[in-house]
């Protein structure tokens, strides 16, 4: 196993469920290794000048919005984190779709090349599990899970998850599912909730 921090673990919390017309509310993007040794990060709640959505779920109010920065405002921070990484998110096609939304926004070029969605790697290491949702696999994991729909918190609890499934797939001979962001299909929401 490297010890390099290969993989981007990446959690967003959104003003709603479309890319195309919502907005990156919160993100928390962790530089980390196999062994769940994080390196860098870039935590942060943005202001994207719209309604924060579903408050009710994630509990972000339009009044913690208002002095944060925008997008535009960490994409050399993120630009520096995301480069030459796999992008890991659960339901990866959600998460990227917001991120490269929001680089587009920006005239910054998304620096994404890869991703690997833990929905996806769950589903091919056969768990003792009734669903793939974060919730259902940090339980069999074992990884405690405080704040549901915190975006650090939930990036947090994916960093461990992905650690065991890296190691169940290698000891089980299971590719890990790393492909180009374009082969991607539109977001699922279900699945990972």
């Amino acid at each position: 196993m490297s010890n390099r921090a290969q993989w981007a673990v990446v959690d967003v919390e959104t003003s709603g469920t479309s890319p195309e017309h919502c907005r990156i509310i919160s993100i928390a993007a962790l530089a980390v290794d196999d062994h769940a040794t994080i390196t860098d990060a870039v935590v942060t709640l943005l202001n994207p000048g719209v309604h924060p959505g579903p408050t009710n779920i994630h509990g972000i109010t339009a009044e913690m919005l208002i002095s944060q920065p925008q997008f535009a405002d960490i994409t050399t921070r993120l630009t520096a984190l995301l480069a030459g990484r796999t992008l890991v998110a659960h339901n990866v096609a959600f998460d990227y779709a917001f991120l490269a939304n929001e680089f587009r926004r920006t005239a910054v070029p998304c620096p994404v090349d890869a991703v690997m969605c833990t929905v996806e790697l769950s589903n091919h290491l056969h768990l003792p599990v009734d669903n793939h949702k974060l919730a259902t696999l940090a339980r069999h994991w074992r990884v405690p899970q405080t704040r549901p729909h915190d975006a650090l918190d939930d990036a947090h609890v994916l960093t461990r998850i992905l650690t065991h499934s890296i190691e169940r797939a290698r000891a089980h001979g299971v590719p890990l599912p790393v492909r180009p962001p374009t082969s991607l299909r539109p977001p699922l929401f279900s699945a990972a909730a």
